[in-house]
């Protein structure tokens, strides 16, 4: 989805250039530089693109603004000031009803004279290691909430021959929406053409630095975002495009009256089609299922992506949209409309005519008591099934017309690839790199597993401590994290709620070769246990153990969820997920799986506090 905002923060940031001989470009032709749905890798994406700031620019909130903020001055975060933000795009995964699922943003920023907003940006990194919002209470039913963030410089890093200057930041509120996502978050700086580029991800790998590189190639030769959009009227179809070809066609910002905003989308992807609805008759539109958590479940065309233009009047949303797809082979969905309309007494006319282009208009209501009323268009262009609600000639930014007025003229230069190939499902049973497989279970692995158990159980308020970098000062962790590390420092670990990993940089056991694919985000040295099973391994961007954390004693165990737990010995570690039965034994010289029979029981034992 890309949602495309103007006027709203963005024109105050216009630069006025001192001499009339330096053009320096407006907010409008940057935002041309800056990557596009169709730029973003893969489907599904929400991408908001903004001329100007968006109303909350990806990256830390303080939110209201004037919300209490220590140590003092934290508040003000460099690469988040608003007033400096000349376009931006920002994305984010959908995943239907449960919410994003990662995020990757990048947005243009100007500097205000005489300053270098990326130096400002690092020393208020360090001047805020943990910055902590404050929300006053108003007595002790409604008790002062404080939401903490720790901080850190990374070292930076190369792309393209650009160096990125790299913050991290996590998120160490007690509480939130939802505990078990990764609470980490990741901020790029860079320079370019006396402008300074801003990445945020979270949870989406190396998409914001392959962003970044894109949006930086653009400015530095000119040369914005394609649009294969001739002069004149083709009459080829669009079939044989792929998806990404398709979505350059989509209607911008600048295609809308002013009080509009623009978004585009492209619909969610899951395994199977489960969540549908399954209405029939005249409750089941042919063009849209309104229950599912995207509208061509069960229906016979597939989505290609949408545009959508938004504003608000008198407090009132109104929403516009067109949609295209492609109908799947011998399907009709506009002959299959008519016949159901028909059939339940909806009104049917003839589409506005847009040169060649010829549909049907419906209009949908339903009982009295029901808020069904709306009306919709259905054509075809080009061999795509384009729908708009509502009906094209009732739609007042003109949204639907542009988008097929795009499809009309649009040309490309290169030979059709075919239509987009349907994804396969994951086969259950592919296992990740480095998967460890479990033993068959044993009486000597049992008895390993026991004595987890018998150890020292200790409170674990000290080890939600840690310091990210080796050269950062601990703060408290999230309720979500604990650190700990061996007496000796060989083996540190971090629990992320539900998995653990566990960092051996001088281990000597066999190691899994780096896979070609992830070869530059792959960890050897660290091992992952959780939910996935046992890795021998990991991939991600950044360092998942925390460097700094506080000795666990040997003899001692940890609890660091029910069920799960912790030894810390001599000769190793040894942890164990009670409910499963599973656990491994950690040191320098091995990695070993263990299976338990059922003999094994779990720690009953009060947690310590």
């Amino acid at each position: 989805m890309v949602l495309l905002l103007v006027g709203a923060c963005g024109h105050p940031t216009d630069p006025r250039p001192s001499d009339p001989l330096v053009q320096i470009p407006s907010n409008e032709e940057l935002a041309q530089s800056l990557p596009t749905l169709a730029d973003y890798p893969g489907a599904p994406w929400d991408v908001t693109l903004a001329i100007g700031s968006p109303e909350y620019p990806a990256g830390p909130q303080i939110y209201p603004a004037d919300a209490p903020v220590e140590p003092t001055g934290c508040g003000d975060i460099p690469f988040q000031r608003k007033d400096q933000i000349a376009a931006a795009s920002e994305g984010s995964v959908p995943n239907g009803i449960a919410g994003d699922s990662g995020r990757a943003s990048v947005r243009i920023m100007r500097e205000r004279p005489g300053t270098d907003l990326i130096a400002e940006s690092v020393d208020w990194a360090k001047r805020c290691h943990e910055y902590r919002v404050i929300y006053p209470g108003s007595g002790p039913p409604d008790p002062e909430t404080v939401y903490p963030t720790a901080v850190s410089v990374m070292p930076p890093k190369q792309v393209d021959g650009v160096e990125l200057t790299r913050i991290h930041l996590t998120d160490n509120r007690a509480h939130r929406f939802q505990p078990e996502g990764s609470r980490e978050s990741m901020v790029l700086l860079a320079r370019a053409q006396g402008l300074v580029l801003v990445g945020v991800r979270h949870d989406s790998g190396q998409t914001v630095e392959d962003l970044l590189a894109l949006t930086l190639k653009r400015l530095e030769s000119n040369k914005p975002a394609p649009k294969p959009l001739p002069d004149r009227i083709d009459t080829s179809e669009l079939r044989e495009r792929t998806d990404k070809e398709l979505q350059q066609l989509l209607p911008s910002a600048l295609d809308a009256p002013r009080e509009w905003s623009v978004r585009q989308s492209s619909p969610i992807i899951r395994d199977g089609e489960e969540d549908g609805e399954g209405a029939s008759g005249c409750s089941r539109v042919p063009f849209e299922d309104s229950v599912g958590w995207r509208t061509d479940l069960h229906r016979n065309f597939r989505e290609i992506a949408a545009v959508s233009a938004l504003r608000t009047v008198d407090q009132h949303n109104e929403t516009e949209t067109a949609r295209f797809g492609v109908e799947h082979s011998g399907a009709s969905v506009i002959d299959e409309t008519t016949m159901w309309a028909k059939g339940c007494g909806y009104p049917i006319t003839p589409t506005e005519s847009l040169g060649d282009v010829t549909g049907i208009s419906v209009h949908v209501k339903g009982e009295a008591n029901s808020r069904i009323d709306y009306t919709a268009s259905l054509m075809r262009v080009r061999g795509l099934l384009v729908i708009t609600k509502p009906a094209l000639g009732q739609q007042s930014s003109q949204i639907a017309r542009h988008l097929v007025t795009k499809l009309q003229h649009a040309q490309f230069d290169t030979a059709p690839n075919g239509p987009e190939p349907t994804l396969p499902l994951p086969d259950p049973s592919t296992r990740p790199p480095g998967d460890v497989a479990f033993p068959t279970p044993s009486a000597e692995a049992t008895t390993k597993l026991a004595r987890i158990g018998q150890g020292t159980l200790v409170d674990t308020a000290s080890f939600h401590v840690g310091g990210y970098l080796p050269t950062d000062t601990p703060t408290r962790s999230s309720d979500d994290y604990l650190h700990f590390s061996s007496p000796t420092g060989s083996i540190a670990c971090t629990w992320r709620k539900y998995s653990l990993f566990c960092d051996v940089p001088q281990g000597t056991y066999a190691r899994t070769p780096k896979p070609a694919a992830i070869a530059e985000r792959w960890q050897d040295s660290v091992t992952s246990f959780g939910w996935g099973g046992l890795q021998n391994g990991v991939a991600a961007e950044d360092p998942v153990v925390y460097a700094v954390s506080n000795e666990l004693p040997y003899g001692s165990t940890i609890r660091l969820q029910d069920n799960i737990e912790c030894l810390m010995e001599n000769d190793g570690l040894t942890c164990v997920d009670y409910a499963r039965r599973k656990g491994f034994h950690l040191s320098r010289d091995d990695l070993t799986p263990l299976s338990g029979t059922g003999a094994l029981a779990n720690d009953t034992r009060p947690q310590p506090k």
